[in-house]
């Protein structure tokens, strides 16, 4: 076929999945697609799509591949560099690595067993970045010999590198909406919207599988001196370092939620008796152990109110989280700290 409209028919292709992207919530079949499409167009390849953890800065499969299993396991997680094979390079340097021959370049050196035994000896590698141009991955074709690359094969591993950021990032900006949607900007927890919802739901099953659950209902002591006197960057820090004690001191199965501007929600099952009153203790030392003085100067204080609904009675969320409350309060002007409510 010749060159031109080999590209051309290429180019349709590639236009095709980015169409179905377009429709689609799903980005793996999409991309086990970009793979079988570079596959067909250069028989032979094997395709690899990596991603990278910026916080580690590893890299980790990204997409099903047909490479083989034991390969795939071995480089999972390897940290990126100016000198770390094909992808590992690509990725630091922000740019093509291309190497034709596995077997006598320096950068794959410390994996020629591993290549070897995958019988890989080419790889040439193309990171895929965002908007920004922040690397999120690699696209890399390997080859079973030493192979250079002619001017269309690498037009076609360019093209599917720019598709897959595309998905990539359509991915992540999906996910931030959803996350912005259920979650509190600042402290990262559950939003009101998403506690009213989930709590209700959380409610149902506990009634529903015979489970007593708690509702704890936090509120910081002196939270208002805090912004007025030490400023509004000093009171949002302090609200992230309450919500990162109460993600620490709770299960993934309990719902923590930031209901109003200094308040919290938490909503859990008890596994035993005394769970509520356990974890609220907990959250109340942890935060008051770890508070600076000059906050702790001010009068601040934690009070938490816990509403228990045992089995044989299922309470609304509202209904529950007023029982909260009143006992917070209760808590709150006796200077208890904790104080709990039975239903």
């Amino acid at each position: 076929m010749d060159q031109t409209l080999f590209l051309l028919t290429v180019h349709r292709q590639f236009n095709r999945l980015l169409s179905d992207l377009a429709l689609s919530s799903d980005i793996a079949p999409f991309l086990k697609e970009v793979i079988g499409t570079v596959e067909q167009f250069l028989p032979g390849c094997k395709v690899s799509i990596l991603t990278l953890n910026k916080e580690h800065n590893t890299l980790h499969s990204g997409a099903e591949n047909n490479l083989p299993d034991f390969y795939n396991d071995a480089i999972e997680g390897v940290k990126i560099g100016e000198n770390v094979g094909s992808c590992g390079a690509a990725a630091f340097l922000n740019k093509p690595v291309i190497v034709e021959n596995i077997n006598s370049h320096s950068n794959w050196q410390p994996y020629l067993a591993l290549t070897q035994q995958a019988n890989l000896h080419a790889c040439w590698s193309i990171p895929f970045t965002d908007s920004y141009k922040e690397v999120m991955g690699t696209f890399a074709i390997y080859h079973h010999e030493a192979k250079s690359p002619t001017e269309a094969e690498i037009e076609i591993v360019k093209v599917a590198a720019l598709i897959t950021s595309v998905a990539m990032e359509k991915l992540k900006l999906e996910e931030q909406l959803i996350f912005s949607a259920t979650h509190d900007e600042l402290t990262r927890l559950h939003n009101r919207a998403f506690l009213n919802e989930a709590g209700e739901n959380f409610l149902s099953l506990c009634a529903r599988n015979e489970m007593n659950c708690s509702v704890l209902f936090m509120d910081l002591n002196k939270f208002k001196r805090v912004n007025d006197e030490l400023g509004h960057k000093a009171g949002d820090e302090l609200l992230v370092h309450v919500a990162k004690i109460i993600q620490k001191q709770t299960r993934k199965s309990d719902i923590s939620a930031r209901f109003g501007g200094d308040e919290f929600i938490i909503i859990m099952e008890n596994t035993s008796e005394d769970d509520g009153e356990s974890v609220a203790k907990r959250i109340h030392h942890a935060i008051m152990d770890s508070v600076s003085e000059k906050i702790l100067a001010l009068n601040f204080g934690v009070s938490i109110g816990i509403a228990k609904m045992s089995t044989y009675e299922q309470l609304s969320l509202k209904k529950l989280i007023h029982i909260a409350d009143v006992a917070m309060y209760f808590a709150k002007q006796n200077d208890l700290g904790v104080y709990t409510k039975r239903v």
